[in-house]
């Protein structure tokens, strides 16, 4: 029996230009943290080592400091450390595996896979990697398994990183790999790198042999089309699969003997919790609920918010934006998208504030220019009403 953690896409390095600095410093740190759990999990689950099929580092060329630290916590993991190439970090000439600490020939703990052909484990596993050459390639990386020698005595497990071949319309040069290469290469499981989210899939015999375990640490917000944290995958096409679910997790995998189905299970590790959220608002009372349960919520420094506020509510309530925008700033980031939360003052409002002079009227030409259809007016005429109001009631207090 062979147990291990499957891991892949951690892209320490990552590069990031949609936040403030110190927004950033926290993503980026974040990616170490996690990778700290995974150590702390395989001491306690006690695996016979841990693979990282691709994309370790966000890039081939990550600065000597950061290269040195992942080598040093990666050297302190209780297990053997199997390292595969990605297409972000591929086995270019002069690439960080190239330069120290990575080219050591004998490293305690780590061994980064840089040839196509079998390695031995723990006496009972045979590993088939597929080292990444080049960012791009339309060969499928797997195929060589194929074309040696093994023994049957042996778990066998592939490793690779690129595209399963799930359907026709992925890009040529993103590595794909054969739909059943783990039944055609008679492995008894396929860990896998480049798409974001965990996904399993099944051989013929209904057997769930091949597996993408996702990332640890989340790159975005959960659900998004895109990532809009200023970073981009360097495959050639626009997959759905490289955005990921948010959860940050791993694969802990334990198989008993060869042919034996393996059973596999999903671990969170993340450090941050991303939120994209959407609240349709009527009145002042669902605001305040909202606040309250936001500004509850446990562990604030580790969260990432983007709020979309929709509906329609009168001044009064909207002037509690305020309030929201001081909670969010707990958080590590929050930000309140309101284009669609529109103001609507009642006469009883308008009648208390403006009283009968100028600045009634004036509320109440920005309140007819409210309503009409025209793009962007009725944004600009709702800012302006919400300034005016808060400003009366400032100066009638």
């Amino acid at each position: 029996m062979i147990s291990f953690l499957h891991a892949a896409d951690l892209h320490l390095g990552l590069r990031i230009t949609r936040f403030a600095k110190e927004v950033t410093n926290r993503i980026r740190e974040a990616r170490f943290q996690a990778l700290e759990k995974i150590r702390e999990l395989a001491k306690s689950k006690q695996v016979h080592f841990v693979i990282i099929a691709g994309d370790l580092f966000d890039d081939h060329a990550v600065d000597a400091d950061l290269a040195r630290r992942a080598f040093d916590l990666l050297e302190s993991f209780p297990c053997r450390v199997f390292i595969l190439s990605g297409n972000h970090d591929p086995l270019l000439p002069g690439a960080v595996w190239d330069r120290p600490p990575w080219n050591q020939l004998e490293p305690k703990r780590v061994q980064v896979l840089r040839d196509a052909r079998p390695v031995s484990v723990e006496s009972a596993a045979t590993l088939f990697p597929c080292p990444v050459l080049r960012k791009t390639s339309l060969n499928d990386p797997t195929r060589w398994i194929g074309e040696v020698a093994r023994d049957d005595s042996m778990i066998c497990v592939g490793i690779a990183h690129g595209s399963l071949r799930t359907r026709e319309d992925l890009p040529a040069d993103d590595h794909l790999i054969a739909r059943q290469a783990a039944q055609e290469l008679k492995l008894d499981y396929l860990a896998l790198g480049h798409w974001h989210r965990r996904q399993t899939f099944r051989d013929p015999d209904g057997v769930e042999r091949t597996a993408y375990c996702g990332v640890h640490e989340p790159i975005g917000f959960p659900g998004a089309t895109e990532y809009r944290i200023g970073w981009l995958p360097y495959s050639s096409g626009k997959l759905s699969e490289l955005l990921d679910s948010g959860t940050g997790e791993i694969l802990h995998v334990q198989i008993d003997r060869p042919g034996a189905p393996p059973a596999i299970n999903a671990i969170e590790v993340r450090h941050l919790i991303w939120a994209d959220e959407a609240h349709t608002l009527s009145t002042e009372a669902e605001l305040a609920r909202l606040i309250d349960e936001i500004a509850t919520r446990p562990e604030t420094e580790r969260r990432l918010l983007r709020l979309k506020l929709t509906g329609i509510l009168d001044a009064g309530a909207m002037a509690r934006l305020d309030h929201l925008r001081e909670v969010l700033q707990r958080y590590l980031l929050g930000e309140v998208d309101q284009k669609d939360l529109h103001i609507q003052p009642t006469e009883d409002e308008i009648h208390a504030v403006a009283g009968q002079g100028v600045l009634r009227r004036v509320l109440e030409t920005l309140r007819q220019e409210a309503r009409t259809h025209e793009n962007g007016t009725n944004l600009v005429a709702e800012r302006a009403m919400l300034l005016l109001y808060q400003i009366a009631r400032e100066v009638s207090a």
